[in-house]
């Protein structure tokens, strides 16, 4: 069910408003689950109607919101004791993601 609204989101998204909210619905739908934002991007990309530049892009932002949630949930549930000994990894994670995304949006416009 959840892929049904993510792919309807990402439809919509994309023909109302353009590629760029397409980043929006990824971080939202990204949060609580990855495999929708990613089926979903990748059948646009299949049929033509994504570049597949961008879809990588939107799938990774998807990944580093769920990443950037389950930290947010290991605080929550856990408290400070495990947070500090798993934030550097996912702290990692986050990190290369951002570089990865800055990195390649510099080499695309330069």
């Amino acid at each position: 069910m959840l892929y049904t609204v993510v792919l309807l989101a990402v439809a919509a998204a994309r023909q109302h408003f353009g590629q760029g909210t397409l980043y929006a619905v990824a971080a939202v739908s990204g949060l609580t689950d990855v495999d929708a934002i990613t089926l979903s991007t990748s059948r646009l990309i299949r049929s033509g109607m994504l570049a597949s530049d961008t879809g990588w892009r939107i799938i990774l932002v998807g990944a580093l919101a769920n990443l950037g949630f389950k930290a947010g949930i290991v605080l929550a549930v856990s408290g400070a004791r495990l947070f500090r000994w798993v934030i550097p990894y996912f702290g990692a994670a986050l990190a290369a993601g951002v570089l990865l995304l800055l990195f390649w949006g510099a080499q695309v416009t330069g």
